[in-house]
């Protein structure tokens, strides 16, 4: 059975603080225990934190609180312009665990901050001055100049004296902790389970029987989990499993239909309408199919930035953003 991406953060160079950037087409629902900012260096694209989906674009900075499932798209994510990455967004993470500096603030472990964008609780200054921060925080991380670990940790540290003064958050009881981390268990089992099945028809029942709840009450908590539907969220995996078989110039669009879960080949066509405004095959056909090899078209749904990549990057928006 497929899991749920469950993202196990490796702390390769601080304990509890990591430094990512990342230029993102797409990435699945996923979860881990620790808070992460994220700020959007350039592009724009779709962040969806719990049931809701955020526009973002470069200049953005963004809070996520431990244990909330997200994801990121590029959009739109389906774009044919295949040749075109500008838009693409390009991220900055900062990951941090809840356990940092726990032995002076223990309250940090069982803190549940509103996943946001800070600018709605920063005025333009302070957010400007926060992702500054955060940006020569990470390229000292990379550099590893000298003394950047106690650079990085009082960086850091300040960074949450501004969320803890400015952004809505509860610090609850060890028991609201622990029943906490059973709804994040039982929002992993659910979409593992849809990951696993999406490709066969899959039913609501069938979940719901597995969650020991009735399907009305299920479905109940599932849109209110997801912020859609059961049904479109499953039809939501279906297409993105399409869209990943298209460039398989071997597959037919029947095969294709049938190996991402459409029993009926007439729903994938009206699946495609709905989305792209066009069919199957005119989407095959606009891809160049029969001129272009599969390489050439093809690109990687997300891309880790090498070390010199990344200060790069990082030296790039500074240089852009520059007062």
């Amino acid at each position: 059975m497929k899991q749920l991406d469950v993202e196990l953060i490796r702390y390769e160079k601080l304990k509890h603080v990591k430094f990512l950037v990342n230029r993102i087409q797409f990435r699945k629902e996923h979860i881990h225990n620790e808070f992460e900012i994220f700020i959007v260096l350039k592009g724009s694209g779709i962040a969806k934190i719990k049931n809701k989906s955020y526009s973002i674009k470069e200049g953005d900075i963004f809070l996520i609180n431990s244990g909330e499932v997200h994801s990121y798209m590029r959009d739109p994510l389906y774009t044919l312009d295949v040749e075109d990455t500008d838009d693409v967004p390009l991220f900055l993470f900062v990951q941090i665990s809840n356990h940092c500096l726990r032995e002076y603030f223990p309250q940090i472990r069982t803190t549940i901050f509103n996943s946001c964008n800070l600018r709605d609780y920063l005025s333009d200054a302070e957010a400007n001055s926060m992702i500054n921060l955060l940006v020569q925080s990470a390229k000292i991380y990379f550099m590893e100049e000298p003394l950047y670990q106690l650079n990085v940790l009082s960086n850091v540290a300040k960074v949450l004296v501004s969320c803890y003064k400015q952004v809505p958050h509860e610090i609850i009881s060890e028991a609201q902790k622990t029943n906490l981390k059973q709804k994040n268990l039982r929002v992993e089992r659910i979409i593992s389970y849809i990951d696993a099945n999406f490709e066969t028809q899959i039913r609501l029942q069938d979940l719901a029987e597995q969650e020991n709840l009735s399907p009305t009450h299920f479905s109940h908590l599932f849109t209110s989990l997801f912020g859609v539907t059961f049904q479109n969220y499953v039809n939501i995996k279906r297409m993105e499993q399409c869209i990943r078989l298209m460039p398989n110039k071997e597959k037919t669009l029947l095969e294709i239909s049938y190996e991402s879960g459409f029993s009926d080949p007439k729903y994938m066509n009206r699946m495609f309408i709905k989305h792209f405004g066009y069919t199957p095959k005119e989407y095959r056909k606009r891809l160049g199919m029969e001129q272009k090899e599969i390489s050439q078209i093809t690109r990687e749904f997300e891309t880790i930035y090498s070390l010199s990549e990344s200060i790069g990057a990082l030296e790039e928006y500074q240089k852009s953003h520059a007062e």
